[in-house]
Order: C-alpha cells, then structure tokens, then sequence
C-alpha cells in the first residue's frame, strides 16, 4: 500500500503535523472494478501479492467527500472525473 498521498491536491504525510493521526488527515477510498478486475484482484490475494490496488486512492479531508460520491463508479471513471472537475483552488 502506497503511503497517504492526496489524489487531487498532493497533501502527504510530509505536510501534517507529528502530533496529527494520518486517518484523522486522510481517507483510503475504493472505487469499484470490472468483473475481470474482480477476478484478477481475487488471483493476485490468493497468490500472496501485495501492493497498492488500482481502484483504491488516498484522499485529504479537503476532498474525501469529492471520491466518497464517486466510490459507486468504475475506478477510472470516477478518477477521470475527479481529474476533470477539480481546480487549483479547491
């Protein structure tokens, strides 16, 4: 799993405070996956692998909500769309 790294604003665990608990910060959420994703991810556990899942992205608190209304959709979807909407501003 790939440490805390905000998808949309870049906000990592270098920019909190020690004292800040990383869940309290940031929020893993998970979008969903194509029946072949799904097999193939069931493969991948079954054989031992580890590593930080395609569908599954690190978000602040600033933007949790922004991925949590998107965790419905396909995980390049709703990426995409987080991409598209997002401003430098926000």
């Amino acid at each position: 799993m790939r440490p805390p790294h905000c998808f949309v604003c870049g906000l990592s665990l270098r920019d909190i405070d020690d004292d800040q608990d990383l869940w309290s910060v940031f929020t893993l959420v998970t979008f969903e996956l194509t029946h072949e994703e799904k097999t193939a991810h069931q493969a991948r556990d079954r054989s031992g692998w580890v590593g930080h899942p395609e569908n599954t992205e690190w978000f602040c608190n600033q933007h949790a909500a922004l991925a949590q209304e998107r965790s419905h959709l396909h995980w390049r979807t709703a990426l995409s769309e987080i991409s598209a909407t997002h401003r430098p501003d926000t």
